[in-house]
């Protein structure tokens, strides 16, 4: 069975590399028959939204963390979105002298994706053995040797990777931090977490994943821009369905077959386009 997430995903790329000349080309959905291509997208963006809300319907109270996550995957959605058009290509030129190319963004914000789960794993687990005290630097060294292997391993992965692998290596790194930070207690939010700031929250570390990955999307944005791959229409349709699915993937599951019906339309829609570029 074809899961939102899939079905997403054929669409999006049979849809994103189209030019704005194609978004007017006929398509009908029912008596809607006038807006062309672009109503596809619309559409399922439309459905999305949608089936976001029954499920929120279905949803028992979020903890304050699954709240924080939720905001979190947002974000990552929306870098989904801005990367959807992105070629290999793309990766190295850079916007001007002395700044960051997409390949050297995106290095930067996968390495922080990995600092912050350290960060946050450590407070949340000194917590757990309670312990509130400023951590010693030796205890802080000792953590956070297997965190800086994963960290260096990721980073240095994306010298030399595709477009598709920089893509998935976010992904990797997201669902991670996600399992690994979803089953963080109400009693537990507010737990001391040490950095080179001093002692924040956890709550505060939690939503420094969000900001800095907002941050640096824009980044990506006005880089991609600067180097001449700017935002066509099809691509900033694409960027919100990213974003409609998020919800829709944080959502709880059920068993009433929504998430099916939605996945089967969207599925059929993709197929339906076949060839269209």
């Amino acid at each position: 069975m074809t899961t939102v997430t899939q079905a997403v995903e054929a669409l999006v790329r049979k849809t994103v590399d189209l030019s704005d000349e194609h978004m007017g080309r006929e398509w009908k959905w029912g008596v809607y028959d006038e807006e062309g291509l672009r109503f596809a997208l619309l559409m399922t963006h439309h459905e999305l939204r949608d089936l976001a809300v029954r499920l929120a319907a279905k949803r028992p109270a979020p903890t304050q963390a699954s709240a924080i996550l939720a905001q979190y995957h947002q974000a990552y959605r929306d870098l989904t979105g801005a990367l959807a058009s992105v070629r290999t290509e793309d990766l190295d030129p850079a916007p001007a002298a002395g700044e960051w190319p997409v390949r050297e963004v995106a290095k930067h914000a996968l390495g922080a994706e990995y600092g912050f789960r350290m960060i946050s794993r450590f407070g949340l687990d000194r917590r757990r053995a309670g312990k509130t005290e400023e951590p010693p630097e030796a205890e802080f060294d000792a953590y956070k040797v297997p965190f800086v292997a994963d960290r260096k391993a990721a980073v240095d992965g994306l010298s030399s990777a595709t477009v598709e692998q920089l893509r998935d290596a976010f992904a990797t790194a997201h669902i991670r931090n996600l399992q690994e930070l979803g089953d963080i207690s109400d009693d537990e939010i507010d737990a001391p977490v040490w950095f080179w700031d001093g002692a924040m929250p956890l709550r505060f570390r939690l939503h420094r994943f969000e900001e800095h990955l907002r941050q640096h999307t824009i980044q990506l944005d006005k880089t991609l821009v600067a180097v001449g791959r700017g935002p066509t229409e099809a691509h900033r349709l694409v960027r919100n369905i990213y974003n409609a699915l998020a919800d829709v993937e944080m959502g709880p599951a059920t068993d009433d077959g929504s998430r099916d019906t939605c996945a089967k339309t969207i599925e059929e829609r993709a197929a339906a386009l076949s060839g269209g570029s």
